[in-house]
């Protein structure tokens, strides 16, 4: 009786070093193929194509497509540190501009608040620039806080509104054209209600004039 038939065979195409997604820390790895073979007595003869590639980390023993060998962590804190910076700045002038008025205490607050978060200090005349730029050509407010959202924690989430909060009551009150604008930024951050009462509350407990509804 002749026994033959297929199956796939792995091989190594080449090892290294790679981040691995699972483990979060540089690990080694090997990037494989898996060759189809057709048998005889269940010995691999003839080689019938390549039926993929995939790479193994070496510690965990996970597989991934190749492209995670293109992964650069540095490259990606960067770009996400360039779109949370565009985050903050347009959510700040679009609280300044919320009700209408261009105060200069909260002007100082978002300044204050940029420049602490950011890798480049902006000056105050470059900041009442772009103020009078996004008023000219407005746009969402959650136009770059979906962008970064999917890589905020809870305290990441906290901290943006909080911020908000803090230019809203600059000029001694917070009004409700800045409330809604605050409940949106929430939203585009999949806060819940419940979340954002209690961070409005902590924040706001000594704004006699202050109201959620």
């Amino acid at each position: 009786m002749i026994i033959f038939g297929t199956r796939g065979v792995k091989s190594t195409l080449a090892q290294g070093n790679f981040v691995c997604p699972q483990c979060a820390t540089s690990e080694a790895y090997k990037h494989k193929k898996v060759t189809k073979f057709f048998t005889l007595y269940f010995i691999p003869v003839i080689p019938l194509g390549r039926m993929g590639e995939y790479v193994e980390c070496q510690r965990c023993r996970g597989t991934f497509v190749t492209r995670v060998l293109e992964y650069d962590p540095d490259s990606a804190r960067n770009e996400f540190q360039s779109i949370y910076e565009k985050a903050m700045r347009h959510t700040m002038a679009m609280i300044v501009l919320a009700d209408g008025e261009i105060d200069d205490n909260e002007l100082k607050v978002v300044l204050e608040i940029i420049n602490k978060f950011g890798h480049k200090d902006m000056t105050m005349g470059e900041l009442v620039a772009y103020i009078f730029e996004v008023q000219r050509n407005p746009e969402n407010i959650d136009t770059y806080l979906r962008k970064v959202t999917p890589s905020l924690n809870e305290h990441g989430k906290e901290m943006i509104i909080k911020c908000a909060i803090a230019v809203a009551a600059a000029d001694g009150q917070v009004d409700q054209s800045e409330i809604l604008s605050i409940k949106e930024m929430a939203t585009a951050m999949e806060m819940s209600a419940m979340h954002l009462k209690g961070i409005l509350s902590e924040m706001t407990e000594k704004q006699t004039s202050f109201s959620t509804n």
